[in-house]
């Protein structure tokens, strides 16, 4: 069987890096709160950082949400410390100075603390990002291999910050990430997505980096690009969507980005999610559209799960967060390291492909 070009896209989230060492969001969590407890420079903020959290789980159970089911994890907490750290120039500081004293003593004259503490946060996203040993992000090379059986260029959104699928560009195999180099020189130009005569060469992967990448920076001038050092990018200048008022960010590339992977979803018949878990509502706005626009669309859920009840949690999760049939997905659960590297994915991914005669070419 034969696919035509973008039939088949992918969509990674933070489970497709974690087997290369990078945490996920809820580890992310875990190392913070062991760091408020045994690193003396974080130990400041511990109470700090219990209020805060206390306040998104009170918040949570107002709207009937308790223990696994409330969303908390490194997005939401950081978003939270920036939406604080805004101070004044937040519509709801009144409400805040005003009802909650405790907070206001706990967040330092000028919310100073909210910024230190959310600062040291970044730092150690920097390091997460960043693991010594980089021959456990090999299992991408599976990309490469998917591409070479496929013929067409891969279509990959990523929600990481990560460098994994970036790391695979080489002389033979080119990544395309919205960038001719490195530097200030080399801005980002969504006109080298266009498949047509404007843009250059076709690449063997477009990658688009839907929440930002922790090698970005902008200029004076507001201009995106991006650095081989990323120790060169201050904590709080880096270019990551959850530091944003927003999950939508009226600025590019954000806008295009998000605009592309709809476009795509809406086009793709088969689409592959790589350690998503199912946590951003645009996201799976987007996705539940896709789904009802074409009852032959089909969704591959790579995830990792222990056993059993691990697996039909993770169908429960698809059908709530998407409204999808059970006829509508399929799920592997040995995670993104054995899908990357499985024998004959091309094939299976293009036994996916609807063939029925209502299927639109």
């Amino acid at each position: 069987m034969s696919s035509r070009y973008k039939d088949i896209i992918f969509l990674l989230g933070a489970g497709a890096s974690a087997e290369a060492g990078i945490p996920t969001s809820g580890e992310m969590v875990d190392k913070i709160e062991a760091s408020l407890r045994e690193d003396p420079r974080w130990q400041e903020y511990g109470k700090l950082y219990n209020h805060i959290k206390s306040a998104i789980y009170y918040a949570a159970g107002l709207n009937g949400l308790f223990n696994e089911r409330v969303a908390y994890n490194i997005e939401i907490l950081v978003n939270t410390l920036y939406e604080l750290e805004r101070n004044e120039q937040h519509p709801l500081y009144p409400f805040i100075a005003s009802m909650n004293a405790r907070f206001i003593s706990l967040a330092g004259s000028d919310f100073e603390n909210i910024k230190a503490f959310r600062g040291l946060i970044l730092e150690r996203l920097k390091q997460w990002m960043a693991p010594e040993d980089l021959s456990r992000r090999l299992y991408y090379n599976g990309f490469k291999r998917l591409q070479q059986n496929l013929n067409f260029p891969l279509h990959v959104f990523s929600l990481n910050y990560d460098l994994c699928v970036e790391r695979l560009d080489c002389d033979d195999f080119r990544v395309e990430a919205g960038f001719d180099g490195f530097g200030p020189g080399s801005c980002w130009d969504w006109e080298r997505f266009e498949e047509g005569d404007t843009g250059p060469e076709p690449p063997q992967i477009y990658l688009y980096k839907l929440h930002g990448s922790i090698n970005w920076k902008r200029d004076n001038s507001k201009n995106l690009y991006r650095v081989e050092d990323t120790a060169s990018i201050d904590a709080n200048q880096m270019e990551l969507i959850f530091g944003r008022d927003f999950k939508v960010e009226a600025a590019d590339p954000y806008l295009f980005y998000l605009y592309a992977f709809r476009a795509a979803s809406l086009c793709a018949r088969v689409i592959v999610l790589l350690g998503y878990g199912f946590a951003d509502g645009h996201i799976n706005d987007m996705l539940a559209q896709a789904l009802r626009s074409d009852r032959e669309r089909r969704l591959m859920v790579v995830g990792s799960c222990a056993d059993e009840s691990s697996k039909e949690d993770l169908k429960t999760t698809i059908r709530e967060s998407l409204n999808a049939r059970d006829e509508q997905f399929q799920v592997e659960t040995n995670g993104a390291k054995a899908f990357l590297e499985m024998d004959g994915l091309g094939d299976l991914l293009q036994s996916m492909i609807p063939t029925s005669p209502e299927a639109p070419f």
